[in-house]
């Protein structure tokens, strides 16, 4: 039997955590899984995760997943909303997950629902290329 898949998502603790992990976009696609706090984070996906973490080359230089709960953090997901993906207002959200694509401080992407194939092809798509040096 395999072993269990382990979420690799950091859990966002706050403002100026988030931020700090914001700036990280500039190098590394961010996937940020927005929930409801009542909700938690979205397990279903925890295999999505690993399996990406482990069939991408040097994942942990390219790609950060980020764990966001929306009272905490509606105003910040917002902002990095572009202006063609209005979020509406975030703490009417349900309890489906929503996964935010970020690059450069703005969403590049978005999945709404534990959609594995799609949230799979957008990180194919917005990954940063492997370096020179890497």
């Amino acid at each position: 039997m395999p072993p269990a898949a382990v979420n690799p998502s950091v859990v966002l603790t706050d403002d100026e955590h988030f931020d700090a992990c914001l700036a990280k976009s500039n190098d590394l696609l961010l996937l940020i899984d927005v929930h409801q706090d009542w909700s938690g984070p979205c397990e279903t996906l925890t295999p999505t995760f690993s399996r990406l973490m482990m069939d991408t080359e040097k994942a942990d230089s390219r790609l950060l997943f980020l764990s966001a709960e929306i009272p905490k953090f509606a105003s910040k997901v917002q902002e990095l909303a572009s202006d063609d993906a209005k979020l509406g207002d975030m703490s009417e959200k349900g309890c489906l997950p929503l996964f935010l694509a970020v690059r450069f401080g703005k969403a590049v992407g978005m999945v709404e629902g534990a959609n594995a194939p799609a949230l799979v092809a957008l990180v194919k798509e917005q990954i940063p290329n492997l370096t020179d040096e890497e």
